[in-house]
């Protein structure tokens, strides 16, 4: 069960009896453990990336201590924007006259509907741009969907994923970005469901073209694991709506040709890749936990509760790259797209069906797929990563040129 132990004083007991677990008996047996390369997961992995990878495993946001008390620190949600210093911050207007199609239809049936969220301005080292500013002609802009496995982080520069847009700016024709607070599902609640979220991000859309001005073409879409998710929908929802949309935004008549980049994403929210010898279930060494129990399990049913029982496998707008006979997930119309995967991660298999899924609509030369050697999901975040992150930053760095 998951977040059995959130009420307090249980889980406050819970959290100092795991910390003094750590520090007195985890944290011996992943140092000795450590040390043999025999016992490393990988041959090419240091002792170090051995031992901090057995401490993220347990302490990060999708870990055991968190499944049984829940998040651990507080962050920053969707609904308010924290006063801190150099915080470039700024409320997304609701867009209902932006839902349309069959996301309408589930948004009805889910119950959500849009409302006002934060976003949050990032600039490139040296640049500090008004927030808001209007765009220079020609200028590129990142729009960023933060990693979350749809039920935690945020937007906000001064989480973990603050550093995702600067580390991608530094390498990009670009000199800004704007990340996306959405909405937050809650696997407790059940609250906020899937469209939430991407409804939140279709007013980000709005926000960078219909208030900032700039161009469709000119927006790169940006995610990272669950942010991945979905950016991939609102591609999908801009292709299927796109003669709708252009009546209603500055769009013209045919998809534009933007780009989208995708880090360690999470593409398939079903089953259909997990089988026997398959990254899902095999690579327990990623710090991501099982997909088929616990809280990524948890996370996926609670995103797509109001839906169908089988969304989560042939749902193009939840697992694009489901390898379910009945997903029909038509890349066409799509962005130019950067996949990035780390090989000793969870998500590997499906990344690689994602791309060859959107290859065989987009062409080869239309989507680059890089696979990091021995790498782990969301490497680029890792300080035991940085050669494989600095790789991928070179790679990307060509693709955006």
């Amino acid at each position: 069960m998951v977040y059995e132990a959130q009420r307090e004083p249980l889980r406050s007991i819970y959290i100092a009896l795991q910390a003094a677990h750590t520090c007195l008996i985890l944290t011996p047996l992943w140092t000795i453990s450590s040390i043999p390369r025999m016992l490393r997961p990988r041959p090419s992995w240091s002792a170090y990336k051995t031992f901090a990878l057995s401490y993220v495993r347990y302490w990060s946001v999708v870990g055991p201590v968190v499944e049984r008390a829940g998040q651990i620190t507080k962050v920053p949600d969707h609904r308010a924007i924290p006063d801190a210093p150099g915080v470039k911050g700024v409320w997304l207007e609701p867009t209902p006259q932006l839902l349309v199609g069959d996301v309408a239809r589930w948004a009805e049936q889910a119950g959500v509907r849009p409302i006002s969220i934060p976003g949050y301005w990032y600039d490139k080292d040296g640049c500090d741009t008004p927030i808001g500013a209007p765009p220079e002609e020609g200028e590129k802009v990142f729009l960023y969907f933060h990693a979350s496995a749809f039920i935690a982080l945020s937007a906000h520069p001064h989480n973990l994923t603050g550093a995702c847009i600067p580390t991608v700016l530094r390498h990009a024709p670009a000199k800004r970005g704007l990340a996306v607070e959405y909405r937050l599902t809650d696997p407790a609640s059940n609250a906020n469901p899937f469209p939430a979220a991407l409804i939140d991000c279709i007013a980000g859309y709005h926000y960078l073209i219909d208030v900032v001005g700039f161009a469709p073409e000119n927006i790169i879409l940006l995610g990272d694991s669950a942010g991945c998710n979905l950016a991939l929908a609102l591609a999908r929802y801009i292709v299927d709506n796109i003669a709708e949309l252009s009546t209603r935004m500055k769009l013209p008549p045919t998809p534009p040709s933007y780009s989208m980049v995708l880090l360690s994403p999470w593409c398939d929210l079903g089953t259909s890749h997990e089988t026997p010898g398959s990254s899902a279930l095999t690579f327990w060494y990623d710090f991501l936990p099982d997909l088929h129990r616990g809280i990524m399990d948890a996370a996926r049913r609670a995103y797509a509760h109001r839906l169908p029982p089988d969304s989560r496998e042939i749902n193009p707008y939840i697992s694009p790259a489901s390898l379910h006979p009945n997903c029909h997930a038509s890349f066409k119309g799509f962005p130019r797209t950067f996949v990035d995967v780390g090989t000793a991660e969870r998500f590997m298999d499906m990344s690689h069906t994602l791309a060859q899924k959107m290859k065989k609509d987009l062409g080869d030369a239309n989507v680059v797929y890089r696979e990091a050697q021995d790498a782990v999901h969301c490497y680029m975040y890792l300080p035991f990563e940085a050669d494989a992150a600095a790789k991928s930053m070179k790679a990307l760095e060509a693709f955006l040129e």
